[in-house]
């Protein structure tokens, strides 16, 4: 008796230990191969400094498709590793429009769609037959009064619905943490938009500046006006350039004055960053609106050569055609009957990538959906003490012509001959950083500045040779999102690629890192399963009963042996 007194204080003893120590000491395991579920130091890191409770509303429930049931459960799970991480973090899954009258879902809708919220149509196969249902795959998140919305489903240009889900999965922890630090985080980075040398409108890039908003102060700023101002002096200017972290010029279209490149200059050797999306070719898709549906391209003189040639970039004149494209949209019909259809158009290089191999590259340019240029030159690497790395090129199959040429939409009606696409690789996007040295030394410097510097600190160019990549398109006066056309209906990378990059040229490199992470989700092979339907029903029927039938017949022969034995006095 007192032997099992003692065994039971053991072992209450022992419980309480346990229960003190798992109160005080907490840890979770990650036995995946990918770490899918281990939360990053990043997100980590925005977890701890948002101080405020954190409530998180997913539109992920109810009646649901396979597909988005995965994304769903990876979507709890992932939460749920938040949610250790921040004590006031609470999560809810919601289906807004369950219950929900025809009218009422059309008023929640609008409701959601006002607060970043967008349905899509997803298909649930049952039967035989297809039933159409709408889902809102997005979360929100509530942090200080002010709501945030969380895309969960990502656009993939020709991708099937499981590869969009996979490619969804692999960027939710990025999508979260994104969504966290615009909730939580001050905006400290400040980028100046360069608003003169015959630019792109503030409708063109209003979807990149309202990106970029979110994260970083953005506000436009002019140069050339001093060449016309008497009360305003270039070092004044230079002195308030340098106080913003990155410039960009969208798309010049006039030549640079000496006074600009001289500020862009020494802005560059104080350390700053540049974006420079330059068009060295006017050719715009309004000049074949004429009888002959024919346009000549020309070079443009932006005065920009020997700089960019002291920094070791030089941008080349060639129209740039690629047998890897995307298409043209053109009017088909008359009147009320116009119509657009798309064409492959070669003067419409895309591409995701180049053959840098470097980190920095795979850093930018990793996962990234496919870039769309529009009549674009291309770049030449110069020797010197600066490290280049090509972030965007053209194919292995590309052709260059040689200015003046002539593009007509009569092309359309040929087939393009592969042998003429003799070139490969041409680089199309730059980034060139360490120490530059100044275009203007040993030269004679447009005006005086008392602290010259021909020797640079720590500065970055990214060298762009096509300024429509920044471009949105303008439908009905409102800016469309930036890389989508509206008349083909393909979403491109664009905006990706340029977040990317200013991310990188401003050292936030955290963001890019998760949106970089690699995530495979093994998915059922719909025609397989459809295939073997009947054997693995009927192995998940027969098979139970089989196993329980013959452990009955094992257990009767036992009995039925048992007492035989009993019977003649024998032993079993």
């Amino acid at each position: 008796m007192k032997k099992n007194i003692r065994n039971i204080l053991i072992l209450i003893v022992l419980l309480v230990i346990i229960h003190f120590l798992s109160s005080h000491f907490f840890t979770r395991f990650d036995l995946t191969r990918d770490q899918r579920y281990t939360v990053s130091p990043t997100t980590t890191k925005l977890l701890e400094e948002a101080y405020h409770p954190i409530v998180i509303d997913v539109f992920l429930d109810g009646e649901l498709p396979g597909e988005f049931r995965k994304l769903k459960m990876e979507t709890r799970q992932f939460l749920e590793e938040m949610a250790a991480i921040h004590p006031h973090l609470k999560y809810n899954f919601v289906n807004p429009i369950e219950d929900a009258s025809p009218q009422e879902t059309q008023q929640i809708t609008q409701r959601l769609n006002e607060l970043g919220v967008k349905g899509a149509v997803a298909t649930i196969q049952e039967g035989g037959s297809n039933t159409n249902l709408t889902i809102f795959p997005y979360a929100l998140i509530l942090y200080e009064g002010e709501t945030t919305p969380v895309p969960l489903l990502k656009t993939v240009a020709r991708a099937t619905t499981e590869e969009r889900v996979n490619s969804s999965i692999q960027q939710l922890e990025y999508q979260f943490a994104d969504a966290i630090r615009k909730a939580s985080q001050p905006k400290t980075k400040t980028i100046a938009f360069l608003r003169d040398s015959g630019t792109l409108k503030d409708i063109q890039i209003r979807d990149f500046i309202l990106s970029l908003q979110e994260y970083y102060s953005a506000a436009p700023f002019g140069i050339e006006f001093v060449n016309t101002s008497d009360s305003i002096q270039p070092q004044q200017v230079l002195a308030s350039l340098s106080k913003f972290d990155l410039v960009v010029d969208p798309k010049p279209t006039e030549a640079y004055s000496e006074t600009k490149k001289y500020i862009i200059d020494q802005y560059l050797m104080q350390g700053g960053k540049l974006l420079m999306a330059v068009d060295p070719i006017v050719m715009e898709n309004d000049s074949l609106s004429n009888a002959e549906a024919k346009a000549y391209p020309l070079s443009r003189d932006l005065n920009l050569d020997d700089m960019l040639f002291r920094y070791g970039l030089r941008l080349n004149r060639g129209l740039v055609k690629d047998l890897r494209h995307g298409p043209i949209a053109l009017a088909v019909g008359q009147g009320r009957n116009t119509q657009y259809e798309a064409y492959p158009w070669p003067y419409y290089p895309i591409s995701k990538s180049s053959p840098d191999t470097s980190k920095t590259a795979q850093f930018i340019t990793k996962n990234l959906e496919e870039v769309r240029f529009e009549y674009t030159g291309s770049i030449d690497t110069l020797a010197n003490d600066i490290k280049k790395t090509v972030l965007l090129s053209s194919s292995d199959q590309t052709q260059v012509l040689t200015l003046p040429a002539v593009v007509s939409l009569l092309e359309l009606e040929q087939e393009d001959n592969p042998a003429a696409y003799s070139r490969s690789h041409l680089p199309l996007a730059v980034l060139a950083e360490g120490q530059f040295t100044s275009a203007y030394k040993n030269r004679v410097k447009p005006f005086e500045l008392a602290n010259s510097r021909d020797q640079g600190e720590q500065g970055a160019i990214v060298l762009i040779a096509d300024g429509d990549v920044l471009k949105n398109q303008v439908d009905r006066g409102r800016a469309t999102e930036l890389g989508y056309d509206i008349r083909t209906g393909s979403l491109y990378g664009n905006k990706e690629f340029l977040m990317n990059t200013v991310n990188y040229l401003l050292d936030d490199t955290g963001l890019i890192k998760l949106r970089n992470k690699d995530i495979q989700v093994p998915f059922l092979d719909t025609q397989k399963v459809s295939r073997t339907r009947l054997q693995w029903q009927l192995i998940n029927v027969l098979l139970p009963l089989l196993l329980i039938s013959g452990f009955g017949l094992l257990y009767l022969w036992w009995r039925k042996r048992k007492y035989s034995a009993v019977a003649s006095g024998g032993n079993v």
